[in-house]
């Protein structure tokens, strides 16, 4: 999965889904500014080996009113015709035609996996959104990002976002070269990108991100980082940039997915 963003706090009510048996009402009504979306497929292709970009439209989608790194939440199928959610980062959204454009990790072998790879034109979904409480800070004047590929739409998102005299620095965890991709930059924003290749290691299993957050020049003035990769990397990486100074109000980490363990029925990371 990828640009699967879990809220933070307790999960919300079910959620009625297009084939599925869950209500949708408690969590609109929950969550001011979500709405339910009809989408359609348009366009699926592939960026890298691993990251897929997959482009839906619904009338009105225009006028989403997402922030940087927010997503949705998408009522996918499984092969068995069962529905489950998953949540996805809002790449783009084109505001004159109404298309959005979601990317994602195509890897292991788990349904999300699966529709990722199969989605194609003209293909149905339910959605809800936009939903993420972790966007741009907007009392920043430097960004810092720590991601894995789960996380790299986020960070993106966020980047193409930047202000004008903005400066973030980005720290990225791929498999290797292939992966690499270059992000929208606004003009008068500075952006100083680091790939980290992880080489022959599994995702999940590497040290790098952490190893980016100890040695990272951290600037003076307000800045804020950003954690989005596996959970237990996301916690080394999170200690490691508070035991340097970082405030809780200066980070937002939050895990994406959980080596070893498929995400839960809501959408995210089961946590102990």
């Amino acid at each position: 999965m990828s640009g699967t963003v879990p809220d933070q706090g307790e999960e919300p009510g079910p959620l009625e889904v297009r084939g599925g048996t869950l209500e949708a009402s408690a969590l609109l009504n929950r969550l001011p500014g979500v709405a339910a979306w009809d989408l359609t497929v348009t366009e699926a292709r592939q960026l890298t080996p691993a990251m897929r970009r997959v482009r839906v439209t619904a009338p009105g989608l225009a006028d989403l009113g997402h922030q940087p790194g927010q997503d949705l939440m998408l009522a996918v199928p499984d092969a068995a015709g069962a529905v489950f959610r998953r949540r996805y980062t809002v790449a783009r959204l084109d505001p004159a035609t109404g298309a959005v454009d979601l990317e994602m990790v195509v890897h292991g072998e788990g349904p999300g996996a699966h529709w990722a790879s199969t989605v194609g034109p003209g293909d149905r979904l339910d959605a809800l959104g936009p939903r993420g409480k972790v966007t741009l800070d907007p009392d920043a004047a430097t960004h810092l990002f720590f991601a894995d590929e789960s996380g790299i739409p986020a960070t993106f998102a966020m980047l193409a976002a930047l202000g004008p005299g903005a400066r973030a620095a980005a720290f990225l965890e791929v498999a290797g070269p292939e992966e690499r991709r270059e992000p929208a930059v606004p003009d008068g924003a500075t952006v100083e990108l680091t790939w980290l290749e992880r080489g022959g290691d599994p995702p999940g299993t590497s040290g790098v991100l952490a190893e980016a957050a100890t040695g990272a020049e951290l600037p003076g003035g307000r800045c804020h980082a950003y954690v989005a990769a596996e959970l237990r990397v996301v916690a080394a990486a999170r200690a490691a940039l508070a035991g340097r100074g970082l405030t809780p109000e200066q980070l937002s980490a939050k895990p994406y997915w959980r080596l070893g363990v498929a995400n839960a029925a809501h959408g995210e990371p089961a946590r102990d």
